[in-house]
């Protein structure tokens, strides 16, 4: 064969840079993004409960935001209704203390028991009347006569028996205040004292239709 030697041992030359440019890159060649160095074993994890730096925070309460919507209190029923319901509910306790002395008279009781007959049926009944029966119904019977009832001042609703209880004492306690703050339109009388309004079943029906009575 000649001191050539065979031809598959023959070098072969170097290749010359083509004048057009890099060869294009290889169609089986690994994407960069494959060889990323993954994180060693003791490298520091983030925690699970750590919240993603691209998650959607909640959206902040605008200091413009309108408040929310106050209870729906129904204006104080005028003078003349009220004091027709005290009128109404004072007769009712007359009534019960004239029959009691009338009762002790005939019994012949002494002076003593027949002052305490007549003020147990007096006061009885108008504990009976503006307290318990207001705590039922929502008005004494006077009140029911004249269309009103008692609500708290705050939120409408139907006051409890301890503020019942002050507003039916504090009417006797303090009945010259009370004159005296209706005649001149005060606002110093038990029952702003105690947290209740006196209003009209008609007005309360319409703003607290829920009201149920």
């Amino acid at each position: 064969m000649g001191k050539s030697g065979p031809v598959y041992e023959r070098p072969f030359p170097p290749q010359q840079p083509s004048p057009q440019g890099p060869p294009p890159p290889h169609p089986y060649q690994p994407h960069p993004y494959q060889g990323a160095p993954q994180p060693s074993q003791g490298a520091p994890q983030p925690s699970q409960g750590a919240p993603h730096p691209y998650a959607p925070q909640p959206a902040a309460q605008s200091p413009y935001a309108p408040p929310a919507a106050a209870a729906r209190i129904p204006d104080e029923a005028r003078p003349l209704r009220r004091w027709g319901a005290l009128l109404l509910d004072g007769l009712l306790a007359l009534t019960a203390a004239y029959v009691a002395l009338n009762s002790a008279d005939h019994a012949g009781l002494p002076a003593l028991q027949t002052c305490y007959a007549v003020a147990g049926a007096g006061f009885g009944l108008s504990f009976l009347n503006q307290v318990l029966l207001t705590r039922i119904a929502g008005a004494s019977l006077g009140k029911f006569a004249v269309r009103t009832r008692v609500i708290r001042e705050t939120d409408a609703s139907r006051p409890r028996l301890p503020r019942l209880f002050r507003r039916w004492l504090g009417g006797y306690l303090f009945i010259v205040i009370w004159i005296i703050a209706a005649c001149f339109e005060l606002e110093d009388d038990p029952e702003d004292f105690c947290g209740v309004r006196l209003v009209r079943y008609k007005d309360l029906r319409a703003l607290v239709p829920a009201y149920g009575r």
